[in-house]
């Protein structure tokens, strides 16, 4: 189940429609470089099954990977990525805290949350912390899409 924010960009079968390109989130960012992707999840298979999905797009790049809420914030602020993909159940410091956490310090920063399986109360829980979407985790395949829909809520159009 994918399930995403309200939005009102342009859009084409639910995603970013191609004639739209989103700004860069970054600053630091030269125009035409990827997308910086912080990967969060305590089961290290998950993580690695993301980065082999992502990898084989040009558009993304991971920057890190956490296995634990505590350590997805520090990551976060030292790197400042464009997304994040974030597990729920996480170690020491839950998803959803987690996410509160970084877009009180990262607001330009843009979380996915990723979840074996739907519960409203965690849907809504994840949305009020700041999530821009919700994906289960056996709908991966379509996260590279995912994210550009996703970055297309949260980015100005040129």
């Amino acid at each position: 189940m994918l399930v995403f924010v309200d939005g009102n960009q342009d859009t084409h079968n639910g995603f970013v429609s191609p004639d739209h390109s989103p700004q860069r989130l970054s600053a630091d960012q030269a125009p035409g470089s990827p997308y910086r992707i912080l990967l969060v999840d305590d089961d290290q298979g998950t993580r690695q099954l993301l980065q082999d999905i992502l990898e084989k797009h040009s558009d993304v790049k991971i920057v890190g990977e956490a296995g634990d809420g505590k350590e997805a914030v520090a990551m976060a602020i030292a790197h400042k990525p464009d997304v994040i993909l974030m597990d729920i159940g996480l170690p020491y410091l839950d998803g959803i805290e987690a996410t509160h956490c970084i877009k009180k310090a990262c607001p330009q920063t843009v979380v996915i949350c990723l979840t074996g399986h739907f519960s409203p109360p965690k849907y809504s829980a994840m949305r009020t912390a700041g999530a821009a979407a919700f994906v289960c985790k056996n709908q991966v395949l379509a996260i590279h899409e995912t994210i550009m829909y996703a970055l297309g809520q949260w980015t100005t159009w040129e």
